[in-house]
């Protein structure tokens, strides 16, 4: 029997694992320290309860599937994140969970082809599913932080600030339909690096002025590639535009002052900076949640809106306790 190993499987986070609904692949769980697998559960033997609690009592937060069994298994996720009413109940964590994994692998897949009308078309059905789970009442903030990803891809950060505007728009009181628009507008929000070479992108060390020139285009170069679009809203627009203004006029790209800031680039300004720096980025380790909200507090109505900025706080600071 041939050695199954991480390099021919793809891990899978336990927290879209639900019993009451049938995956349908092989699963797996690492072995040892050279990467070699295991098999955990045959895809003829269910997953009971007892068997996750086990999993999550022992601190196990991934297993593996093979590699071929993919199409299978985002089948599996897309009929967790977006249950039908004629199945059993989902847990609305694993709802999260399974919506948080469809975003990342949906949008990796449609920025690796870079063509805007695949990639919006995405973005549109991606944030309403978001907004969906995110407006739920039962929906806590916590749920969405244990099973985000911090690595310093452009899809996933994009996928990040989606959901992070999204909590923050429904916190401050914005209706389902905003909500469902700010949560497409995140994933777009940084379409503009698409263009750019990964060799920047993720350079280790200092960027030099022709590289930071570079980086900071992005926010034109995407508002360019949308702006004649008719199935976007203006929100949407400047989301992509103005998401590195300040409200004292000393952003980009335009330097403009706070009152002519559209309200969800606001938001996106508060969210894509505390993103950043939670995240794994080349140069530097992700910084501890409440480190962050004291770092950008200093900046609070001056980079970013006071009010935005202390109803984000409110929200973290909820899931430190």
């Amino acid at each position: 029997m041939s050695v199954v190993t991480e390099a021919s499987a793809i891990p899978i986070s336990v927290a879209t694992l639900i019993s009451s609904k049938d995956i349908g692949v092989d699963l797996y769980l690492r072995s040892n320290d050279a990467g070699d697998l295991k098999l955990y559960r045959d895809a003829s033997f269910p997953l009971r309860p007892q068997d996750l609690e086990r999993l999550r009592n022992r601190g196990v937060k991934q297993l593996y599937i093979l590699s071929k069994s993919r199409e299978k298994y985002q089948s599996y996720l897309r009929s967790i994140a977006s249950p039908d009413g004629d199945g059993p109940a989902v847990d609305l964590g694993a709802r999260v969970a399974a919506v948080n994994e469809v975003v990342r692998d949906v949008l990796e897949s449609d920025f690796k082809s870079n063509d805007d009308q695949t990639i919006i078309a995405s973005a549109t059905e991606l944030g309403a599913m978001t907004a969906d789970v995110i407006s739920h009442d039962e929906f806590a903030a916590a749920d969405m932080l244990r099973v985000l990803h911090h690595d310093y891809a452009t899809f996933t950060h994009s996928a990040n600030v989606s959901f992070y505007a999204s909590m923050l728009a429904k916190e401050l009181g914005l209706s389902s339909q905003d909500i469902q628009a700010i949560a497409a507008g995140g994933l777009l929000h940084d379409l503009g690096k698409l263009e750019i070479d990964e060799r920047i992108l993720c350079k280790p060390g200092k960027l030099d002025d022709r590289e930071f020139r570079i980086i900071r285009a992005h926010p034109v170069t995407g508002f360019r590639r949308l702006a004649f679009r008719e199935d976007l809203d203006f929100g949407q627009l400047m989301m992509v535009y103005q998401h590195h203004e300040r409200i004292d006029g000393g952003g980009y790209p335009a330097g403009v002052p706070g009152d002519e800031i559209h309200l969800w680039a606001k938001i996106c300004a508060v969210v894509d900076v505390y993103e950043a720096l939670t995240s794994h980025r080349p140069y530097r380790t992700p910084l501890p949640r409440r480190r962050v909200l004291e770092i950008q507090a200093r900046d609070c109505g001056t980079a970013f809106d006071a009010e935005i900025f202390s109803c984000w706080e409110s929200i973290i600071l909820k899931t430190c306790n």
